[in-house]
């Protein structure tokens, strides 16, 4: 079970490498910052690398996040591995290059598919357990790499795992499965570390909507 997790984070950890000496994808994302939603608010410190470390924690938590995620799903009897190995085939299977030459951009739709597919079952099987799987909220980390990746693309990756998550709906636990699952997610709860919210440590955060008013029609 574990080799696809290994597999992943050897993936990551040359991507990171990579970065590390090179710096590629803080140069390119240069070139993203300005179509960037103004729905998002990034501090104004050296914005490119401000991103590069997002983007890095974003990618990095994706083998051990799924692997709680798959004890989780045991826990409750769930079969969790067409999950992983769509997952980590993404991961193994980059774009045809060298694997020593893979970097972060190219790493980065796995890691989104991965984020958005723990989302996608965390909402499947929040009815049956009546609670959040998962003690993290993503929904910021995800609409910036939507960003990154283009509305289109990213669209492409949210069906992938929609299908995904819908493996997971209407499921029916029995109530020691129930429970089980229950004293494994608290399991997870009492360690926050596992699960850091690195868009807000980070400052990344939504901007509230502006409502305009049509001054013409305001008495």
């Amino acid at each position: 079970m574990y080799d696809d997790y290994k597999l992943m984070q050897q993936c990551i950890d040359r991507a990171v490498t990579l970065e590390r000496h090179k710096g590629r994808f803080r140069q390119a994302i240069r070139h993203s910052l300005p179509r960037l939603h103004r729905s998002i608010f990034l501090p104004q410190r050296d914005l490119p690398r401000h991103l590069t470390c997002f983007v890095i924690r974003y990618i990095q938590v994706v083998p051990e996040w799924l692997q709680q995620l798959e004890h989780l799903c045991e826990a409750g009897g769930l079969d969790f591995a067409p999950v992983r190995q769509v997952i980590g085939h993404s991961f193994s299977e980059p774009p045809e290059r060298h694997p020593d030459q893979v970097g972060l951009a190219a790493l980065l739709d796995d890691a989104y598919l991965a984020h958005r597919t723990l989302e996608e079952i965390n909402d499947r099987l929040q009815p049956a357990c009546g609670m959040p799987l998962l003690p993290m909220d993503p929904l910021v980390a995800n609409l910036v790499v939507r960003e990154l990746l283009g509305e289109r693309y990213a669209g492409e990756l949210d069906e992938v795992s929609i299908a995904l998550g819908e493996r997971f709906r209407g499921q029916q636990l029995s109530p020691n499965s129930l429970v089980d699952m229950i004293l494994c997610r608290q399991r997870f709860i009492e360690t926050p570390g596992v699960w850091p919210d690195f868009a807000r440590e980070l400052d990344i955060s939504l901007r509230p909507p502006v409502v305009e008013f049509d001054t013409m029609t305001v008495h």
